[in-house]
């Protein structure tokens, strides 16, 4: 009988934090930490694969369940609160996975706490604004900035900019499959605080990542999507090219949420990476 995944809850700066565990027995720890707008449900099909190993998915901050920082919603200190994370659960070596928004977090985690990390996956990596589609997006975040709180989240859930990016990121012929994961995001973009959002893409129109990679040093598995509009090809190479252990995979004719479109596909690319 396989386990499944518990609730658990702690608290990271004086922050309720949600995050879901399995496999408590295992050694060996993988830590899986999903897109924005996400949540620890867009990871599950994919890391229930993994049954030899501790399994971890917590809520970001400000995603989910888990409350948002009284600080900035960036980098910095999404990686200072994982590595507290780590620390309240006795973590001290760990395999990183992160998906979109979360393999930033990896990447920037793995640069400044690099003795924590045993082997880093990045999944669909969004690394820069490249292509006319990603700047478009991140634009509209920039100008809901200037916005009164009282419109922001309106202007950021404006349905023919949701629709649009709806096309844009799901690229499954399920039709089925397709329905269930629009309402899933607008399930979860509608709990977002529009403060956290809009901090995020304001530091994702002014960084770019691929640098980070330069100072990495762990084996590293990079999971790219063919069709991927969002993280494409052309950026998710240059950041490979910095790193000085690392395997790329594409995955023909998949899009940027391969996480939630083919989970056990993924998740055997990761699986025979690890066994190498």
């Amino acid at each position: 009988m396989k386990m499944r995944f518990q609730k658990k809850e702690t608290i990271n700066n004086g922050k309720k934090v949600f995050y879901w565990e399995k496999n408590l027995s295992q050694k060996k720890v993988m830590i899986f930490l999903h897109g924005f707008p996400g949540s620890h449900g867009g990871l599950m099909d994919m890391a229930n694969a993994f049954e030899d190993y501790r399994l971890i998915i917590p809520d970001l901050p400000a995603c989910g369940e888990s409350e948002p920082f009284d600080g900035k919603h960036n980098l910095e200190n999404y990686s200072k609160w994982l590595n507290i994370f780590l620390d309240q659960l006795g973590i001290k070596k760990v395999i990183l996975v992160g998906h979109s928004f979360g393999s930033r977090i990896g990447l920037y985690f793995s640069s400044h706490y690099q003795g924590k990390v045993d082997k880093l996956v990045l999944i669909t990596p969004v690394v820069r604004v490249e292509g006319m589609i990603v700047r478009l997006a991140a634009l509209n975040y920039k100008n809901a900035e200037y916005l009164p709180k009282s419109l922001q989240k309106k202007w950021l859930a404006n349905p023919v900019y949701r629709t649009a990016g709806h096309i844009i990121v799901f690229k499954t012929s399920s039709r089925k499959r397709r329905q269930y994961l629009i309402a899933k995001d607008v399930k979860e973009f509608n709990r977002l605080d529009p403060r956290a959002t809009i901090e995020l893409f304001e530091e994702f129109y002014a960084s770019d990542l691929v640098e980070l990679g330069s100072r990495i040093k762990v084996d590293s598995l990079i999971i790219a999507g063919e069709r991927d509009e969002i993280a494409p090809l052309n950026s998710v190479e240059k950041l490979a090219d910095q790193l000085s252990k690392v395997e790329m995979v594409v995955m023909k004719g998949e899009g940027h949420i391969v996480v939630a479109e083919s989970p056990l596909s993924t998740a055997t690319i990761i699986k025979k990476w690890i066994g190498k």
